[in-house]
């Protein structure tokens, strides 16, 4: 409990950033997994089609599968 009143403890730390996009921060983990997983792109890759897509992941798989 100390340490987060010393100088530089825990309430000198920054909050944690938002995410950049509102819809980002939506998405379910498991479906951001799955489509990383089966797909072999990037958590950001992976956020940004399902949020293009409406968080829908039908929508997103199909649209991976055919661009």
């Amino acid at each position: 409990m100390e340490e987060a009143f010393r100088a530089g403890g825990l309430l000198d730390k920054a909050p944690t950033k938002a995410a950049k996009d509102p819809a980002i921060a939506t998405l379910k983990r498991d479906d951001v997994d799955l489509i990383i997983h089966e797909f072999e792109i990037t958590r950001p890759q992976a956020e940004k089609v399902l949020a293009e897509n409406g968080g829908d992941l039908a929508k997103t798989l199909l649209v991976l599968v055919n661009p």
